[in-house]
């Protein structure tokens, strides 16, 4: 299984540490008895909703290796059940699949005019926020596209009908656009 830190980067943030241990265990204070060695203290101490340790057996790790050691699966398995509940594409998903999403159509365009694709999330990092953009290129939800296509139109004059084009007919688009504006 091919995995991206992007990726890992989108399931971490829509399953914080706590939600994930509260599953479990009873948090108090960044604090809980440890589910692997069944400390009767709090001796399992959350850092920055981030890292998780035990003070009584030494365990300690992430997100993906709680929930690995926790349910007694592979990182490979628990990065494929951590994204299936958070309503995430795996990179094969979205290979097998075949899936087009619209963040496909940005780089389509992107590459059309020539416009690199990190100068403008560079540029517009105040309205692009990395969730936002994680969430474009991910999520199974239909995400809000506003943002992205109203800077498209403002800075580049590209349509609301770019976005709406059948993903095979998206070069004629581009090329007849082009030649309109010529």
């Amino acid at each position: 299984m091919f995995v991206n830190t992007e990726l890992l980067e989108f399931i971490r943030m829509k399953n914080p540490l706590s939600s994930v241990v509260e599953k479990y265990e009873v948090i108090e204070k960044d604090c809980c008895k440890c589910p692997f060695c069944h400390s009767k203290t709090n001796s399992l101490n959350l850092f920055h909703d981030e890292i998780y340790t035990c003070f009584h057996c030494g365990e300690s790790g992430d997100v993906f290796g709680f929930v690995s050691k926790i349910e007694k699966i592979s990182f490979a398995e628990t990065v494929q059940k951590m994204a299936k509940l958070s309503g995430i594409y795996t990179l094969e998903e979205l290979k097998q699949q075949n899936v087009f999403r619209f963040w496909d159509r940005f780089l389509i365009l992107c590459e059309h005019y020539h416009i690199s694709a990190d100068y403008i999330v560079r540029e517009y990092s105040s309205d692009l926020t990395k969730e936002y953009l994680l969430r474009l290129k991910y999520s199974k939800e239909e995400p809000d596209t506003a943002p992205l296509e109203n800077i498209m139109q403002l800075k580049y004059d590209v349509s609301k009908e770019f976005w709406n084009t059948a993903p095979e007919h998206i070069m004629e688009h581009l090329t007849a656009e082009r030649k309109e504006n010529e």
